[in-house]
């Protein structure tokens, strides 16, 4: 990518799967997943290809993204972001992990694409 995005290098194409990304004390961040089309100067979240959920804008809100649609989430910035893929189901569900789980939203994923893992830190 040309901005400080990071996609990894395994993929996933069925069944379900679950990770946990670290958020505190970042200035703004996206955490969710992409297929391989997305191209290199595309912005997660703001093409077809990526879901996410994300914190960043001047009053520093959570929204979750999809082909270029914001939806805000009225929640407060999760310190740790759990990611859960349900890839039979189509779906993509996001929770702040602290002591507990709380569902921040859950996401429509049509595609028959490889998901991959992608990340955007926007304070580097």
């Amino acid at each position: 990518f040309c901005i400080s995005q990071v996609m990894c290098a395994q993929s996933f194409s069925a069944g379900c799967h679950y990770w946990e990304v670290i958020t505190k004390g970042s200035d703004g961040w996206a955490v969710g997943v992409a297929h391989e089309m997305i191209a290199k100067r595309d912005k997660l979240g703001r093409t077809e290809h990526p879901w996410y959920v994300e914190w960043l804008g001047p009053k520093k809100q959570l929204s979750a993204w999809h082909r270029d649609q914001e939806t805000l989430l009225h929640k407060d910035t999760p310190l740790k972001v759990g990611v859960f893929l349900k890839l039979q189901k189509k779906t993509g569900s996001f929770y702040s992990i602290t002591d507990e789980e709380m569902l921040l939203h859950t996401l429509e994923i049509n595609t028959s694409n490889p998901l991959y893992p992608a990340f955007w830190l926007y304070s580097l």
